[in-house]
């Protein structure tokens, strides 16, 4: 493919839509700068995401979207009249309307790999916490109540994996060292990875059933929203603990908080969910861990995706070979 000298490209204006960004290292910027895109849009300056409303005003002069987790439809695409690329920070695509962006000819970029040891550990610490009740003795100490709390061993305890993709394959890795009973569940199992590190391949429902910790690391599709239902939550263990790293939609939030509300030793934390920021009931509970989408915010990961972010829509504009531009 022929690259583009970049003294023939004036400017590339690119919509930021998303925040953190660059909170750590300016290398990213740099590299913009370096290549004539154009930061624009308010999420710099005043350090948070953009409303739909602001993403449809801004839009209309960008060439180039930076995008978090906003939903990219019909009605902001009608927009985007210059748009030709939007780059994903982070892995996650369900946010993107692919026959719209296919109707227009707009590519889409995504940085796969930069934010999995970053969910993977965040995943870990929550397991941790959850099981021995951190954040509630923390709470608890602070209001002048000594409350040694017995929790939950992880070592030797069940442990369902639902999704063995990148993320996936680092947890179980992470989860060695607890000498756990790994069973995992995949719509395209990785036979060899799963008979090398000694998983158990199992059905989903038996995994509701017979496990003691239950971690979700699958895409937002179709066939994976609502997921957990009340139906599924009932098959779990009364003590269960359920985490949700993953997409907010694929449990049901509804249904979540009345199971946590009627099952008091079952446990969730959650890092993700079907509206963001999220201000809603489960706020009230506290048999759950809520965080506010902190799975990709660790140094090296978002240094990693918010630099493959840039890095894909130079490379589109100066056509250069790139794995994770998708026409």
């Amino acid at each position: 493919m022929k690259t583009q000298n970049k003294n023939n490209i004036k400017r590339i204006n690119a919509l930021l839509t998303s925040y953190p960004f660059c909170v750590k290292d300016q290398t990213p910027l740099q590299l913009a700068k370096k290549y004539k895109l154009e930061i624009i849009g308010p999420a710099l300056k005043e350090k948070r995401k953009l409303t739909k409303a602001e993403i449809i005003n801004y839009i209309q002069t960008a060439d180039a979207v930076i995008a978090g987790t906003e939903q990219y439809d019909a009605e902001i695409l009608d927009n985007a009249k210059n748009l030709k690329i939007i780059s994903r920070l982070g892995i996650g695509l369900d946010n993107i309307n692919f026959a719209e962006t296919r109707k227009r000819n707009i590519a889409v970029a995504y940085t796969p790999d930069a934010p999995s040891n970053a969910v993977a550990e965040l995943t870990i610490g929550l397991i941790i916490n959850a099981a021995r009740r951190i954040l509630n003795v923390d709470n608890d100490l602070r209001n002048n109540k000594w409350n040694r709390f017995v929790g939950l061993d992880i070592c030797e305890k069940k442990i369902g994996i639902i999704g063995l993709g990148r993320i996936g394959k680092i947890l179980a890795k992470l989860l060695k060292p607890f000498n756990c009973k790994i069973f995992v569940n995949d719509i395209a199992p990785d036979e060899k990875f799963i008979n090398e590190n000694n998983l158990i391949f199992s059905a989903k429902n038996k995994i509701y059933k017979m496990c003691d910790i239950i971690s979700l690391h699958i895409p937002l599709t179709n066939k994976t929203r609502n997921l957990i239902t009340k139906k599924q939550l009932l098959q779990m263990k009364k003590n269960c603990i359920l985490i949700n790293t993953s997409r907010g939609g694929i449990i049901n939030e509804k249904d979540l908080y009345d199971h946590l509300k009627a099952t008091p030793d079952f446990f969730a934390a959650v890092d993700v969910f079907e509206q963001e920021p999220y201000y809603g009931e489960l706020i009230k509970l506290n048999n759950i861990i809520l965080t506010p989408h902190l799975g990709s915010c660790s140094e090296k990961s978002r240094y990693l995706m918010e630099l493959g972010a840039v890095q894909n829509i130079t490379d589109y504009f100066y056509d250069r070979q790139n794995a994770n531009i998708l026409k």
